[in-house]
């Protein structure tokens, strides 16, 4: 990433590790989970259940429409983390305790929240393990999913 260039967080600076706190919430956009999107991710992974893809099939569930994939918003929301952190951001360490608690339909838009939950990070390293919670409200406002994740993160250079 070009340092020079403004991160989703606002700034033209790196989230670096410095600057995180738990309890601290992250702003990651929106997701439009439009139909090409999910089509698009039905393509590349082969996940052609009906229930993504065939309206009609939709309509026959309890749903009543087509849903999103519960993996293709976990990928979206974990895709932003890049854009927040910047080059501050190394690897992502695990993902973990995800739960879906409700259905995200096509052509929606989901909101996401995210809070740190910890921060690891000895004295002295030149880097430390950010632990995440991560909140998918769906299009009426309900919780549609939630998980944690962790990632790698720089402290800022020394100039």
């Amino acid at each position: 990433m070009n340092p020079k260039q403004p991160t989703r967080h606002g700034s033209a600076e790196p989230l670096w590790l410095d600057r995180i706190k738990p309890g601290m919430r992250l702003p990651l956009p929106e997701i439009d989970c439009t139909a090409e999107l999910v089509a698009g991710y039905a393509e590349l992974l082969d996940a052609k259940h009906p229930i993504h893809v065939d309206p009609e099939y939709a309509k026959q569930t309890r749903f009543g429409r087509l849903i999103a994939h519960g993996p293709l918003i976990i990928a979206k929301s974990l895709g932003m983390l890049g854009e927040v952190f910047g080059e501050a951001l190394q690897v992502m360490l695990d993902v973990g305790e995800w739960r879906f608690y409700g259905p995200v339909f096509v052509g929606d838009k989901v909101r996401l929240e995210c809070f740190v939950v910890d921060v690891n990070a000895p004295k002295g390293s030149s880097s430390g393990a950010v632990r995440l919670e991560i909140r998918v409200m769906a299009g009426d406002g309900g919780l549609a999913q939630r998980g944690t994740a962790s990632v790698l993160l720089s402290r800022k250079p020394k100039a």
